[in-house]
């Protein structure tokens, strides 16, 4: 076999036995190492003692803090703590926009509400204002006049058509759980309904239709007694004012 310069792979054998040689002297060097048994020997030895100097040091488990901190560096988990983040913000900003969706359609509503209950306060006052009008045409109408110590107002009646509409002033509000119910008197002293109403808010008068599944004629006159909300049997309240036919 001719001689061959055994320098250069020789050089190379300390970084291929560790596995730190470059790629492009490696093929070279094993192809050498196939035909040259000093090389090989060589090899073999620096190997030995890569592995006894391996083992020389026995293995140390890292901190926790320096385990945390070299994994916070690696790119998977910065990409994660970003998207941990950007989600965060993209369900808080959802939450909120679904909030506020909630808020307008509760106002939208209340406003709805509101206008509902303006718009049927404003259609029964026209209702009574065209009985009252109707009643006033009428030439066998009766005016009773109402005298009170909290209370004033007008009753009209019409005993041959059997209507009558009571328009009332200056009457004291009442807690929500309490009405203003209408009591015709019969000839014997008993006490008939004839409805319940509550003040107009923001009115100077409360206007109510009386109706009686009898002819008033049968009645000699009506009261208004203060009432728990829903009405009562009979009379169980303050007597507002009294009134004669």
């Amino acid at each position: 076999m001719p001689d061959v310069d055994h320098t250069p792979f020789i050089e190379n054998i300390p970084a291929y036995a560790i596995g730190a040689l470059d790629s492009g002297d490696v093929s070279a060097l094993e192809s050498h190492l196939t035909t040259c048994a000093s090389c090989r020997t060589e090899l073999a030895e620096y190997r030995t003692l890569s592995e006894s100097m391996l083992t020389a040091v026995p293995p140390k488990q890292p901190s926790a803090a320096l385990r945390k901190r070299l994994q916070s560096r690696l790119p998977g988990a910065q990409k994660t703590s970003g998207s941990q983040v950007t989600w965060s913000f993209s369900r808080l900003a959802l939450g909120l926009a679904v909030i506020a969706l909630l808020v307008l359609n509760l106002l939208s509503f209340a406003q709805l509400r509101q206008v509902q209950s303006q718009q049927a306060r404003l259609l029964k006052q026209v209702e009574n204002a065209q009985v009252a009008l109707a009643m006033l045409s009428s030439p066998n109408i009766q005016t009773v006049l109402i005298s009170g110590e909290n209370v004033s107002g007008t009753i009209l009646l019409d005993k041959d058509r059997n209507q009558a509409l009571l328009i009332v002033g200056d009457i004291p509000a009442l807690a929500d759980d309490q009405i203003y119910q209408i009591w015709l008197v019969k000839p014997d002293g008993g006490r008939d309904s004839a409805g319940w109403f509550r003040p107009e808010s923001g009115q100077s008068y409360t206007t109510k239709t009386i109706s009686s599944t009898q002819t008033f004629s049968n009645y000699l006159g009506l009261g208004v007694t203060v009432e728990p909300a829903g009405g009562s049997d009979a009379p169980t309240g303050q007597r507002i004012f009294k009134v004669d036919f």
